[in-house]
């Protein structure tokens, strides 16, 4: 089968354990003395979560180690008591309380990275919280000298410049060389500068970044690391004379790429995929830890800081902004850790899935002796076709197959039929009386009193309308009546062909299916019909020239309802919404509040997504439902991976929680655009719903008892010969036809 892995432990291991080695060089052994070959081999890194006192809402800054202390800086405060910074210190396993860094805060400036420098200082770069003649607009950068009170503003002064737009240049990373020169990251630029009392002595071409903070630039006592244009190397320069010393290539570029300076020219790499030790040379790459073993591999997090310790051991400070909160880890080599895992569990999905690479992630963490191997057939955003799933089965019914199984577009209820799966019903009842899973959410495969498959994510589907044009798509009957008594009606609001047919179909889906699975074929007419009635209606193919529309782009969505997302709630048009988490609502909740309307579920209906179960040949079957529990766990539910809501009521209490918090009012998006068939420009601001709003959105989820698991390959078949229909080469009647054929084909099968 061609199967794309994620090896997530063990396999993923490079080196050896007598290879082992931290910051400074040194070679962790093995036990020379061991003379059963077979015996387990022992030691590699681990991650150990500090678990920093901070209060909720505060935002990870930077850290740094020196003299056997880790200093911890982060942001807080509200709108009562004024931005504040502060600062924490770890020693001998215990943490200080909080302490305000007043000469930061009193420095009044939007304080986005803290970096030590390689000449013993402090270093913070941000922007005004109020610009004036001494403190101009731009990127500024603060030194504290020797961990003083007050910190010096010594933004060198072309760096405050402004260009013909307005603009000073944007910062994204700073460091200290030995000297005190001063390297920072310019965004504008794209290259990597080094100043020498105010002046630019050096620069270099870097991976072209406009973020607030990413690591672009790292500094040892002789070389200056720089990530390089290409953003999949790294070139390095001698801090003497600035000459160029060397470039090696790290393969692959990660979400996440965040480099720290070892000794004796040697540095580490951290990524999505893990921890990499590398020399300036190029003589050597090896992975210390595989991403799914850390936080570095789970998705909603950025790297903050990440720097080598005093004892061959590293640190990294997360920004976990999915939860609104911090995550400190300590990288640790620990000799009785197995190199690699006695046991494998093997979980497949037809697509990628980021919320199971979460699961993986805590799963490995808390499971170090079993390895997990993840397969899927095509990425996130890629359509599978009908061999992927055709070898699956071929496996399935021999016995064979993953472990665990999810389910979402697989031929579920022929699973069932044939034994393939487990019935997992004590599961399902743990989790909704331990882990306040949602009971209805929980329902969603139960079959004959038994339960098959368990939902980690749930999509909702919604209409808005602003009067009772929502009734014509009560039923495929009430649709065709509204379009005979409204024969210019376009019913939805402006959106391209497919969307319109896929949302339609979505809606009209019970109309159309029997109970046996086939195809009414009449109705199915009547519903082409109906569909080339509203493009025609709705001018689609004048949509499509303005919007850019590209029939040959093959991007899946992973939305079943999905029109007039952004267009304007007007009489007699219906706009269909497919939520799937908090992200997901900005404009659909704004365009809805702002027209003084309330959100309707379609058909009571709830779309369950990332669909575990457990294969019924596994030999691994509490591996397996120890895995389905990682994928209800507050850390996994509480990501927003951007693939369905939460499913358990402590994920929604604290999305409740967060969205109050000023770090989500605060994100706020401008669009504007022209109306193609108005041509009026339309300028529009909208950010995160508040609690109140998203309250309204999580109790309708409460309340929805109608799963929507649909038959995949009957929306690849509709839409193919939709586009018959579109492009005039088959009449509704011939395309229903032959949509009836193929199903049956297909259910034979």
């Amino acid at each position: 089968m061609k199967w794309r892995k994620i090896l997530a432990a063990g396999m993923g291991l490079v080196m050896a354990a007598g290879l082992m080695s931290g910051c400074g060089g040194q070679t962790k052994e093995a036990d020379n003395n061991k003379k059963d070959s077979q015996e387990k081999a022992m030691g590699r890194y681990v991650e150990e979560d500090l678990k920093p006192p901070v209060q909720d809402g505060e935002t990870p800054v930077g850290a740094y180690e020196k003299d056997g202390t880790l200093w911890l800086y982060t942001s807080g405060g509200n709108a009562e008591t004024g931005l504040k910074y502060y600062f924490y210190q770890y020693q001998d396993g215990k943490w200080s309380e909080a302490q305000e860094e007043t000469g930061l805060t009193s420095a009044e400036m939007y304080v986005n990275h803290i970096e030590y420098g390689q000449d013993g200082n402090l270093y913070a770069m941000g922007t005004p919280t109020n610009t004036s003649e001494d403190v101009p607009y731009g990127w500024h950068v603060l030194k504290n000298n020797s961990d003083g009170d007050t910190w010096e503003d010594i933004t060198p002064e072309n760096l405050l410049k402004t260009d013909e737009s307005g603009n000073a240049a944007m910062l994204v990373d700073i460091d200290a060389l030995a000297d005190g020169s001063l390297c920072v990251g310019n965004g504008s630029s794209g290259q990597a500068e080094i100043y020498k009392d105010g002046e630019k002595v050096f620069s270099a071409d870097m991976e072209p970044m406009m973020s607030n903070y990413q690591n672009t630039i790292c500094a040892s006592q002789n070389r200056l690391a720089v990530t390089a244009k290409d953003g999949k190397s790294v070139d390095f320069y001698d801090t003497e004379d600035y000459s160029a010393v060397g470039n090696v290539p790290l393969e692959e570029k990660g979400e996440s790429y965040n480099i720290a300076a070892g000794s004796d020219g040697t540095w580490y790499s951290l990524t999505e995929k893990g921890l990499i030790r590398f020399q300036e040379t190029g003589d050597l790459i090896e992975t210390l830890l595989d991403g799914s073993y850390g936080k570095m591999g789970a998705s909603g997090v950025s790297v903050a800081s990440f720097f080598c310790g005093e004892k061959d051991d590293f640190y990294a400070l997360y920004n976990e902004y999915d939860k609104g909160r911090l995550y400190m880890a300590h990288y640790s080599y620990n000799k009785e850790m197995p190199v690699s895992a006695e046991n494998t569990l093997t979980v497949y999905s037809l697509k990628e899935n980021k919320t199971v690479e979460q699961a993986i992630s805590l799963f490995q963490t808390q499971n170090p002796d079993i390895r997990v191997d993840y397969s899927f057939a095509v990425g996130q955003y890629e359509k599978p076709n009908s061999d992927d799933i055709r070898s699956l089965n071929t496996e399935l019914l021999n016995g064979e197959g993953a472990d665990v199984l999810i389910l979402d577009r697989l031929p579920v209820d022929s699973y069932i039929e044939k034994g393939v799966l487990m019935d997992i019903s004590g599961l399902r009842d743990e989790l909704v009386k331990d882990s306040g899973m949602l009971e209805n959410i929980g329902k969603a495969l139960d079959r004959d009193g038994k339960v098959y498959g368990i939902s980690a994510r749930v999509g909702l589907p919604i209409m808005a309308a602003k009067d009772d044009t929502g009734k014509a798509l009560e039923s495929l009957e009430a649709l065709t009546s509204y379009l005979n008594e409204n024969p210019d009606a376009q019913v939805l609001g402006d959106t391209i062909h497919t969307s319109a047919a896929e949302s339609l179909l979505s809606v009209m889906y019970q109309d159309l299916v029997k109970e046996d699975g086939g195809i009414d074929e009449e109705k199915m007419t009547q519903f082409l019909d109906d569909c080339l009635k509203i493009f025609e209606n709705m001018d689609t193919k004048m949509l499509e020239e303005a919007y850019g529309y590209d029939p040959e782009e093959n991007e899946d969505k992973n939305v079943y309802f999905s029109a007039g997302y952004f267009s304007a709630l007007k009489d007699g048009r219906i706009s269909l919404y497919e939520l799937q988490g908090y992200s997901s609502m900005m404009y659909p909740a704004y365009s809805i509040k702002k027209a003084g309307i309330e959100p309707q579920t379609i058909h009571n209906c709830y779309v369950p997504y990332t669909i575990a179960g457990i294969n019924a040949s596994s030999k691994q079957q509490e591996a397996a439902e120890l895995f389905i529990k990682a994928l209800l766990a507050d850390d996994v539910q509480g990501s927003e991976t951007m693939d369905g809501y939460p499913v358990t009521e402590s994920a929604f209490k604290n999305m409740l929680a967060y969205a109050d918090t000023e770090a989500a009012q605060q994100d706020v998006v401008s669009s504007s655009f022209k109306d193609p068939k108005t041509g009026e420009e339309v300028m529009e601001e909208y950010g995160n719903a508040d609690s109140q709003t998203l309250q309204i959105y999580l109790d309708l989820i409460r309340t929805l008892d109608n799963p929507f698991i649909p038959k995949r390959t009957l929306y690849d078949t509709v839409m193919e010969e939709v586009e018959k229909c579109y492009e005039g080469t088959e009449t509704s009647a011939e395309a229903a036809k032959a949509i009836v054929q193929k199903m049956d084909t297909y259910l034979s099968e």
